[in-house]
C-alpha cells in the first residue's frame, strides 16, 4: 500500500448527512484525540487501513475488526410510506416551503437516530431533519407536482416537498467488501496525536453512481 506523501487534517461535521458532492470536500484542521470525519472515495483499501481521496489529499484510516460498516443504495420514492423513518436534506425556500435536496430511508434498527429538525453544518443554507414520515399528500407548488412529507418528530413537524428527480437512498447493512476503490463514503473515527485517524463507522454508498448533489 503506498504511503499518503502529505498531512492531511479533517474536520469535524454532523454525522448523517446524506451528501456526497460532485467533488471531493476539503479536510481541514482537527485537534488531535478528538472525533473526526471524512468525506471522500476509496484509493484503496488492504483489509487494515483504507487510503481515503479527498480533494485536500489522500487520508489513511485504520479499519479495525468489529466496527460498523453501512451501506447506502438507490431507493424509489414508493419506498417512503407513513411510518418509516428518513433523514430530509432541504433548503427553506422564500415561501417558507421547506424544499427536499436529498432523502436518506434509515434501517429500522436506525429508528431515533439524531431525531430532530437543525441546520446541516455540512451544508450552509440546508437543514436536517431525522423523523417518521406521518402523513404523505400530492401537491404542487410553484407548478411543480409532488408529494409533501409531514415529517414528525419529538417537540415537533416539518412539511417537506419532495420535486421529481431527488435523490433517494436508503441505508442497508455493509460489508467491508463494499470498500472498492472509486466508491464515495463518509467516516467518522478518532485521531490520535500522532496523526493516525482510527475508523469508529463508515458510511459507503453502493451504486454505481453516488446521488448528483
Amino acid at each position: 500500500m503506498r504511503k499518503v506523501s502529505r498531512c492531511v487534517f479533517v474536520s469535524l461535521f454532523m454525522v448523517m448527512v446524506p451528501y456526497w458532492g460532485s467533488a471531493l470536500l476539503d479536510a481541514q484542521v482537527s485537534p488531535a484525540g478528538t472525533a473526526v470525519a471524512i468525506r471522500g472515495k476509496v484509493a484503496a483499501f488492504n483489509g487494515q487501513e483504507l487510503l481515503v481521496a479527498t480533494s485536500g489529499g489522500e487520508v489513511s484510516v485504520k479499519v479495525l475488526t468489529g466496527i460498523t460498516i453501512t451501506g447506502e443504495v438507490a431507493a424509489t420514492l414508493s419506498e417512503i410510506t407513513p411510518g418509516v423513518f428518513v433523514g430530509a436534506s432541504t433548503q427553506k425556500q422564500v415561501d417558507g416551503i421547506f424544499r427536499a435536496s436529498q432523502i436518506n430511508i434509515f434501517r429500522e434498527e436506525e429508528r431515533g437516530f439524531l431525531e430532530g429538525h437543525r441546520p446541516q453544518t455540512s451544508l450552509p443554507g440546508h437543514t436536517m431533519t431525522n423523523a417518521t414520515v406521518e402523513v404523505i399528500e400530492n401537491l404542487a407548488v410553484q407548478d411543480v407536482n409532488g408529494p409533501m412529507l409531514t415529517l414528525k418528530f419529538k417537540g415537533g413537524e416539518v412539511k417537506v416537498f419532495v420535486p421529481p428527480n431527488t435523490p433517494i437512498m436508503r441505508r442497508v447493512t455493509g460489508s467491508r467488501d463494499m470498500l472498492k476503490p472509486g466508491a464515495a463514503l463518509r467516516i467518522t473515527g478518532t485521531q490520535g496525536a500522532d496523526g493516525v485517524v482510527s475508523a469508529a463507522g463508515i458510511i459507503v454508498n453502493a451504486t454505481a453512481t453516488p446521488p448528483p448533489m
